[in-house]
């Protein structure tokens, strides 16, 4: 059993797949470069394929990175030839190397992402000096309640401070302001930057999805720095 580590890109000709949708593009894609894939067990057999964590439906991305088994050894320069060339335009693949089958499971040790969130609309953009008090007074607050549906159509509020590492105002883009968001994400709990920009204007309908570009810079492990989730990846600074 042989499990590989990769690494990708996101363009924006993708940005509207789901995770459902990468998975399912990433298991075509390795069936034909003809990878020897490693299933579950069971009546309905799976590729052994997992993404670190779900991106946002509408955000490109620098540093995402998956897992797979394979049945045979393929050495890593080989897989990522192989399943480049079978990759279509708007996803890049960046790396690949080969993982201890001890080590633990990609999704449990990632648990950051940082986002870089550009203003859309430069025909509404919204003063800075507001912004930066709506983002100031946000975070003072020991609590930030969101209202979410339920699977049973009921709504519930849900506390999502304690997953908002960090946010500051970055010096404007093309169109006006822009913003770096370190968020939680994983499985002890997270939340999808939107909801967290959502916040900044609470008079606005979804403004997160209307008023905000998202790029995902990349997936770390967080403790009191940011380490990537690759075995040749170096350490990077909280604030880098």
């Amino acid at each position: 059993m042989n499990r590989i580590r990769f690494r990708y890109a996101r363009g924006k000709e993708l940005r509207f797949l789901s995770h459902l949708d990468m998975l399912r593009l990433f298991q075509r894609a390795m069936r034909r470069a003809g990878l020897p894939l490693a299933y579950t067990l069971g009546f309905s057999p799976r590729p052994r394929l997992s993404l670190a964590a779900p991106l946002p439906v509408g955000a490109t991305a620098s540093r995402e990175y998956g897992e797979v088994y394979l049945a045979d050894s393929v050495a890593p320069a080989s897989f990522a030839r192989r399943l480049g060339e079978q990759l279509p335009g708007g996803l890049a693949l960046t790396g690949a190397v080969t993982v201890a089958a001890d080590e633990p499971p990609l999704a449990a040790e990632v648990n950051a992402a940082l986002y870089h969130a550009f203003w859309r609309d430069k025909s509404s953009v919204p003063r800075a000096e507001a912004l930066r008090e709506s983002l100031d007074k946000l975070l003072a607050q020991p609590k930030i309640i969101i209202r979410r549906f339920n699977k049973r159509g009921k709504v519930t509020e849900q506390n999502i401070r304690a997953f908002v590492f960090s946010a500051e105002l970055l010096p404007p883009g093309e169109h006006g302001p822009a913003l770096r968001l370190l968020l939680q994400v994983g499985s002890k709990g997270g939340v999808s930057p939107f909801r967290f920009l959502d916040q900044l204007l609470p008079g606005e309908k979804n403004p997160g999805e209307r008023f905000w570009r998202l790029h995902r810079q990349g997936l770390y492990i967080y403790k009191e720095t940011l380490v990537e989730p690759f075995p040749e990846g170096g350490e990077k600074k909280a604030n880098g």
